[in-house]
């Protein structure tokens, strides 16, 4: 049966991609426009039609720039004299909130039209991505590894979640992992080839994501390390070749890296006003300290060249997500709402989000891959520093991406950012394709030869929970909750935020109400950024928790609110939803819209 499956394995990749792409883009349709793509679309629109880098500078251009690209044959209305371009706030920032509400609900433009337009381009980086995986899976461990891999990443919640939207998460997944691909490549081939694409992979991903800044003393490391370890002492006159042959190869990379970020970020500044950057960088840096001064001296310096203005820019969105992520962010979590970090956040909710098939086959693959270490190891026909080098160098790609791993979930764990499990996006990925990999060479190992045929047969029930699982949460798949906790639709009780609710369901209300005639009236509390009063018309009614008094009627309130107003120690009573702890929801739209009917005006005094 293997043999049959590894043989067709490309036709079977292909046809696992086409499936996952049609997933995605029915999801793409309809699924809400989210909170951030209301900043991230605009943005983009007016990096390819202006040139210009004011709105959003936090992000990197290329994903933002990639959707802009796609809504050009629609040719919507911007108005760019409006104050959301024309004129910053007291905090720096250009209005990239009121240009996505412009764009997207007031200019008389098509919503969900431009919305799916602009999300195109991020399922096609992510069936890009999936292929990698299958390509990289395939490599380590033949076609069947390919195929484990990719059904790992085609299978995941986390990925079918958030791959349709115009956000960088799959995104700077998919650009790091390329980046390990091609800087892996190189170490073990060091020639000028692999470094100048090692490099160009690097400076993709800076302009992804900043938080890809975290790879460049990673790969330094690795540049130096490598050649060292695969030398048999320190005595050995290869080493010093290996080493300098590999570095300075590198250090080539490492400028042709900088000559992405400059070639990225030039065709939208080079004709940007020089006091866009003289207007945001004071504001955004003002702060009296060493890197704040930096930051703000360098990023006006260089914004005084025109050449040198695309690295300004640069600078100038790097700073700022070092200064956000100094400042945290309030969330929701078991209970509390706090601007603080919770260190058990990142393993709490990978925990209960990934799919209990997912961390079955990662417990299965970690018990593999720690007996294969240990058999390795043990080899007793070379010393024991003769059979770590081996098993170091030959296993560089594992250990390489395992301590990443083990590196980036310390960095997210003992970060101030909870704001959900998309910022593990980087290594989940990864994940898939280790447990994939380990898996497929234990199966090569024992299935034809029948030493454990029932690994074979637990892998392969387990593939198919996998499955069962993900068809039965068919669209639910950003507020992907696993069984332990009664699925998707329990995920609030736990966490909220982009894990739970961030605007996907607006489609599904409307479709909700339609369904319902007799709701004739509808107060709603929406958390997203779809514009409900457009999409509800007269049957909307806007709504807050501490609008007061409360009225008898229906009541349509997103979890995100409701959980951060019940659990806000900033609330009283009378200003929060804590009456609705007495109340039981009538309907649950998608997962995040919570249906009550209130028949009696409780005392505001009451919770």
């Amino acid at each position: 049966m293997l043999h049959v499956i590894t043989k067709h394995a490309p036709l079977l990749a292909v046809g696992i991609l086409a499936l996952f792409a049609a997933v995605s883009l029915r999801l793409a349709w309809t699924d809400g426009l989210t909170f951030d793509e209301v900043a991230h679309i605009p943005a983009g629109y007016s990096y390819v039609t202006h040139g210009d880098y004011r709105l959003n500078p936090e992000h990197p251009p290329v994903l933002k720039a990639l959707a802009g690209l796609a809504l050009l044959p629609l040719h919507p209305t911007f108005d760019v004299t409006q104050d959301f371009w024309t004129t910053a706030d007291a905090n720096g920032e250009y209005g990239q909130w009121a240009a996505g509400r412009h764009l997207l609900h007031e200019a008389g433009n098509d919503t969900d039209m431009l919305t799916f337009a602009a999300r195109v381009p991020l399922v096609i980086v992510a069936v890009f991505f999936g292929a990698l995986l299958f390509a990289w899976g395939r490599r380590l461990a033949g076609a069947l590894g390919g195929l484990l891999v990719l059904l790992l990443y085609a299978l995941s919640p986390s990925i079918l979640g958030h791959d349709h939207f115009v956000t960088t998460d799959v995104g700077i997944a998919a650009a790091m992992a390329l980046a390990f691909f091609a800087l892996l490549t190189y170490l073990k081939r060091p020639s000028w080839r692999n470094a100048l694409l090692a490099g160009a992979a690097l400076g993709l991903a800076q302009v992804v994501k900043f938080s890809a800044v975290i790879l460049l003393p990673f790969f330094a490391l690795l540049v130096v390390l490598y050649p060292l370890v695969r030398t048999r002492s320190a005595m050995d006159p290869a080493r010093a070749t290996l080493l300098w042959r590999s570095v300075s190869r590198a250090l080539v990379g490492g400028v042709v890296a900088v000559a992405v970020v400059w070639l990225v970020y030039a065709p939208f500044t080079l004709t940007m006003p020089t006091d866009v950057l003289d207007t945001i960088a004071p504001v955004k840096f003002a702060a009296d300290d060493a890197r704040n001064s930096f930051f703000r001296t360098a990023t006006l310096t260089l914004n005084h060249h025109t050449l040198t203005r695309p690295f300004a820019m640069y600078l100038q969105g790097l700073g700022q997500v070092f200064n956000r992520v100094d400042g945290g962010n309030g969330a929701y979590f078991l209970g509390e709402v706090s601007s603080k970090p919770f260190r058990l956040y990142f393993p709490v909710v990978y925990l209960i989000k990934e799919t209990l098939p997912h961390l079955a086959l990662m417990l299965i693959a970690v018990g593999l891959g720690v007996a294969s270490a240990a058999h390795a190891l043990r080899d007793a026909k070379h010393p024991f520093r003769i059979r770590l080098q081996h098993f170091v160098t030959t296993r560089i790609t594992e250990l390489t991406l395992l301590s990443f791993i083990a590196f980036y979930a310390y960095i997210s764990i003992t970060g101030n950012l909870n704001i959900g499990l998309r910022h593990l996006m980087p290594i989940i990925p990864l994940i898939y394709l280790l447990v994939g990999v380990t898996l497929a060479r234990a199966l090569k190992r024992h299935a034809w030869g029948c030493k454990c045929r029932s690994l074979s047969v637990t892998v392969g029930v387990l593939f198919a929970l996998l499955l069962a699982d993900v068809i039965y949460a068919y669209p639910y798949y950003l507020s992907y909750f696993n069984q332990s906790i009664g699925g998707p639709q329990n995920g609030y009780h736990y966490v909220t935020d982009s894990n739970t609710d961030w605007g996907q369901d607006s489609k599904r209300l409307k479709a909700f109400l339609d369904r319902h005639p007799e709701i004739a009236r509808i107060r709603v509390d929406y958390f997203g950024g779809d514009n409900m009063a457009h999409r509800l018309g007269t049957r909307f009614i806007p709504w807050w928790d501490s609008k007061r008094p409360l009225e008898t009627g229906w009541y349509a309130v997103s979890v995100n609110y409701r959980q951060g107003s019940i659990y806000s120690t900033d609330k009283t009573d009378a200003d929060s939803y804590r009456f609705l702890l007495h109340e039981k929801p009538r309907y649950q739209v998608g997962t995040s819209i919570l249906i009550y009917f209130i028949d009696t005006e409780p005392d505001p005094d009451t919770p």
